[in-house]
């Protein structure tokens, strides 16, 4: 197990691949963070269009 640690310690390509591991894993985690942001600030959005069309009558007059 010592190699394993040496081979990605201790070498370039070694430091190289953990870099990139490392830079993916946080490209995960802040996709994840955006996309729910994203998400909720749509969310948000359209509840409060929909309580703001509740109030209001139909812009038909109420026919269909």
């Amino acid at each position: 197990m010592g190699s394993a640690w040496q081979g990605l310690l201790g070498t370039d390509y070694g430091l190289f691949s953990l870099i990139g591991s490392i830079f993916m894993l946080g490209i995960g985690v802040f996709f994840i963070w955006f996309f729910s942001r994203k998400i909720q600030q749509s969310t948000d959005e359209h509840a409060r269009e929909l309580r703001e069309a509740s109030g209001k009558p139909p812009a038909s007059g109420g026919k269909a």
